[in-house]
């Protein structure tokens, strides 16, 4: 049996969930499908509701599934399958809606792709770069003088010019910058991202600002376990790489200076121009890759 989770019926569930994603669950911010047998909670389908553009620049309703995980002794029953048909039922036979999903290549998931593609999914041919920072790594990277100077981004007076944090941007001009940042995506990079600026990170989420356009922005959510996930990295067709690079530094000072010493960072690094810079912010750091997969019209 499938059901809709609500507050009376999550946490019995939520052992089938990373804890990364829980914050999810628990602060409402997704919708969860579980699945039961003899009232034993034994599948979980996570998934969030937001606008998006199809390839053809056209807005759609976008679908993106999170996570999907059945318990270790109930595969190969069909109960994957009973979650995304259900799915399929909630969101209706329509053309004007499409389901993302990615799949983390190489890290255990190796059927998930398989999976997805039986239900139908198309998965793209450029798959995405992830790269996991920790402290370690940014000390390992710079020498004392080149840490002194990195550091020093922090004084007042060595601020990227333009640079604003969330809170100095008001949630409508938030907003409508994120509207703008998001009909400028060819490949939909940015698909389920909150237009909600409360939801990001403030001590590491900054942008530079050129008049009333945000021209460069970096933008991290804080998980349950408090690892940082930079969510966007990306500018105005119009800004300058060395904007991007000089933020991108200064959120990683911000992130050296104020966290704690186990605070991991994952960077996803959607587009070219991110990675190099990150590549080249932390040379020979190792990143795995992402592979994403829609599935659009009709959906059963």
């Amino acid at each position: 049996m499938i059901i809709k989770l609500d507050e009376d019926t999550l946490d019995s569930f939520l052992p089938l969930v990373p804890e990364e994603l829980q914050r999810y669950l628990l602060e409402k911010e997704a919708f969860c499908l579980g699945a039961l047998r003899d009232d034993t909670a034994v599948g979980l389908l996570v998934f969030t509701v937001g606008d998006g553009l199809n390839a053809a620049g056209e807005l759609v309703v976008m679908i993106s599934v999170h996570w999907i995980s059945v318990a270790e002794e109930y595969r190969r029953q069909g109960v994957a399958d009973e979650l995304m048909t259900a799915l399929y039922d909630i969101t209706g036979d329509s053309p004007d809606a499409m389901i993302a999903c990615d799949i983390p290549l190489g890290r255990g998931y190796d059927n998930a792709e398989a999976f997805f593609t039986f239900q139908g999914f198309e998965f793209e041919n450029n798959d995405i770069p992830v790269m996991e920072i920790t402290k370690e790594n940014f000390r390992a990277r710079l020498k004392d003088e080149d840490m002194k100077k990195a550091l020093s981004l922090a004084d007042e007076s060595n601020k990227p010019k333009g640079l604003v944090s969330l809170d100095e941007i008001s949630k409508l001009r938030f907003r409508k910058n994120m509207k703008t940042m998001l009909s400028d995506e060819e490949f939909m990079y940015y698909t389920g991202l909150s237009y909600d600026r409360d939801v990001y990170d403030r001590g590491t989420s900054f942008a530079i600002m050129n008049g009333d356009t945000i021209s460069v922005w970096t933008l991290f959510r804080k998980t349950r376990s408090d690892e940082l996930h930079m969510v966007m990295f990306d500018a105005s067709s119009g800004a300058d790489t060395k904007e991007m690079l000089a933020l991108l530094k200064y959120s990683a000072v911000m992130y050296y200076l104020n966290e704690p010493e186990g605070v991991h960072v994952r960077l996803t690094l959607w587009k070219e121009k991110s990675r190099k810079l990150a590549e080249y912010v932390f040379p020979n750091k190792d990143e795995y890759t992402v592979r994403r997969g829609y599935l659009s019209g009709s959906l059963r």
